[in-house]
């Protein structure tokens, strides 16, 4: 397998990167789901010495069933076993308001995670479309010292399979968080009241969702504004140095829409030495090529031509979670999207729906 996905297991299509293994019913149980998934091992702490043999206050995780060392940690740190961390999916498993879909582990067992679609109604964001979104929940545990216990919520755009955000401001976290500290089990016992509101959660960003599917693009410029806000450009040296006047085109949206040659030029006056003019290139290659990409995926991405959908926020909304979910880093970081969708804390995949919030639906 995968240097990052160790194994896992799915019901129904094969997953983009063709890994893991396809299971024809549904498991019964996070138990059963976890043996299936070879998630049936326990973590264990034990204290490092040095060549003397002198204790010091720094501990190993070991997986048990391969003596394998996943980490260290320090002596707060409070392991949390993987039946443990899925038991707060097994009232909505057990009652059948939820299906496990997968589960697995990245990293040699470093990371480990399971996603269950509930079974409740799609939210519905442009009937003539029908353009709908599915709700999952998501559950994750580290097991390295860098990743705490983390339970949440993960919309998946049914028509192009896309992880969407429901994360509507910047600072607003889709996830309960516990710290792998002193009685972080026992927080989680009581996890499960936390996201029984879910749908109502789910709901209100539905209705965000369907605010940007009835905003119409005005023009490319406004496009690119929305991709740089969600993919600024690095800092760098030249930043400090340089002065940059940005010249968005003034075309409508309407010639992007019938396959105009691009537009939006950048005009950059350049002050300092060859390699800080090498730098600043660099960096407004990289925002042009994410433009195009973003440009592209606005117009032919999948679902993104249906009637209701073409030309709106809603659309440059999933461009980007196109790009997010498929295309970002090219083939040889397939194997990290899992990673980088669910378990990410910033970066693009953070900033995408309030940057088109702020940029669609605040101005």
């Amino acid at each position: 397998m995968s240097h990052q996905i160790e194994q896992m297991i799915y019901l129904g299509a094969t997953p983009w990167h063709g890994l893991g293994t396809r299971l024809d019913v549904a498991p019964a149980s996070t138990a059963e789901a976890i043996k299936l998934a070879g998630l049936d091992w326990t973590i264990a702490m034990e204290q490092l010495q040095l060549p003397d043999g002198t204790a010091v206050d720094r501990f190993a995780v070991v997986r048990q069933s391969d003596r394998s060392v996943l980490g260290t940690v320090g002596n707060v740190w409070e392991p949390v076993q993987n039946a443990k961390a899925f038991e707060p999916f097994e009232p909505f498993i057990a009652g059948g308001h939820a299906t496990i879909e997968t589960a697995g582990s990245l990293r040699g067992g470093r990371r480990v995670w399971m996603l269950a679609k509930l079974n409740r109604a799609d939210s519905v964001i442009v009937p003539q479309a029908d353009d709908r979104v599915a709700k999952y929940l998501l559950v994750a545990i580290g097991h390295d010292g860098t990743l705490a216990f983390r339970i949440g919520y993960t919309p998946i755009r049914v028509v192009c399979n896309n992880t969407l955000s429901v994360a509507i401001h910047s600072k607003e976290s889709t996830y309960v968080r516990l710290p792998h500290l002193s009685g972080v089990n026992a927080a989680i016992d009581k996890v499960t009241t936390t996201i029984a509101g879910v749908d109502a959660r789910f709901e209100k960003t539905a209705e965000v969702f369907r605010a940007l599917a009835a905003r119409k693009i005005r023009n490319v410029a406004e496009l690119h504004a929305y991709v740089d806000a969600v993919y600024p450009p690095a800092k760098t040296a030249a930043a400090k140095t340089l002065g940059e006047e940005v010249t968005p085109g003034a075309e409508s949206f309407a010639d992007l829409l019938t396959g105009a040659a691009r537009i939006s030029e950048t005009t950059t006056t350049f002050i300092g030495q060859a390699p800080v003019l090498a730098e600043q290139a660099a960096v407004e290659e990289t925002r042009r090529r994410i433009r195009d990409e973003i440009e592209y995926l606005f117009t032919q991405g999948k679902g993104n031509a249906l009637a209701g959908v073409a030309g709106t926020a809603w659309a440059a909304y999933n461009a980007v979670t196109d790009h997010l979910t498929w295309h970002r880093g090219g083939a040889k970081n397939q194997d990290s999207r899992l990673e980088n969708l669910w378990l990410s804390n910033s970066g693009p995949v953070s900033r995408a729906l309030p940057a088109a919030v702020d940029t669609f639906l605040n101005n």
